[in-house]
């Protein structure tokens, strides 16, 4: 989920940064001795909230088995149809990605289609359905959570990083406005049967330093802003596989 952070906020700073400075994301290693600029993106600690009393699994829910159905939109088509491999049922559609969209408001299902009241924007990944199958072996849990991220700008001396740490300052506070659901890609929830999201986030500055930096026998002016993102981490662990499901394809009668 760390990166899912980092991820999100990359893109949105990406554009802001002249093309010549890399903006990098993970652990901070500092720039190189060579380089000229540098914008580090970092979510150092997810801490979640602990439920009440002595139960660690109080909180915790039946599990299901989970599809998720994504699809490309062209900015004209509001239709979407789930694939015939689809089971369960729709539980929370998404347009954009992280926005969910409210039934019978925005959308609308008829038999295994999704029509929604307003074609989505030209997108690779315009609309997300999310079906709930079967009962499975897990559990699904829900708990508050809290992530630190802290985003850097260097600038060889004898230049100025706040200039920098500005332009990406702006480019973060402008993405933290309306942060949607993210969703830990990394689990392959497919293949392991575990599904993370963090829901509803919401980031705040906390503060903003600056420091002069030796990187070898080079100096560095360093700006940096600090973040707090809070929101609910949902734990969807799913064991064991589906039934299996059988179509008549002919009757019989035997005489």
């Amino acid at each position: 989920m760390l990166l899912a952070i980092e991820s999100y906020f990359h893109d949105a700073l990406r554009p802001a940064v002249p093309e010549t400075v890399e903006v990098a994301t993970g652990p901070s290693r500092g720039p190189a001795a060579d380089a000229e600029a540098l914008v580090e993106v970092y979510a150092s600690r997810l801490k979640l909230a602990l439920p009440e009393g002595d139960d660690l699994a109080a909180q915790r829910q039946p599990s299901y088995f989970a599809q998720v159905h994504r699809w490309a939109g062209n900015g004209t088509t509001k239709d979407f149809t789930l694939p015939a491999n689809a089971r369960g049922q729709v539980s929370e559609v998404e347009s954009p990605p992280g926005h969910p969209l409210r039934r019978g408001d925005d959308y609308t299902l008829e038999d295994t289609t999704l029509r929604l009241y307003r074609a989505p924007a030209v997108a690779n990944e315009a609309v997300v359905a999310f079906l709930r199958g079967d009962r499975a072996d897990g559990f699904l849990e829900r708990r508050r959570c809290e992530l630190s991220l802290s985003i850097r700008a260097w600038v060889k001396a004898p230049g100025n990083a706040a200039p920098l740490l500005s332009r990406a300052l702006a480019a973060a506070l402008a993405a933290s406005a309306d942060m949607g659901n993210l969703e830990d890609e990394d689990t392959y929830p497919d293949e392991s049967g575990v599904r993370l999201r963090l829901l509803q986030p919401a980031a705040s500055l906390l503060d903003i330093q600056r420091a002069m930096e030796p990187v070898g026998e080079t100096f560095f002016s360093r700006a940096q802003a600090n973040f707090i993102v809070r929101g609910e981490l949902e734990q969807l662990i799913s064991l064991g596989t589906p039934e299996l499901e059988g179509t008549i394809l002919e009757v019989r009668r035997v005489t």
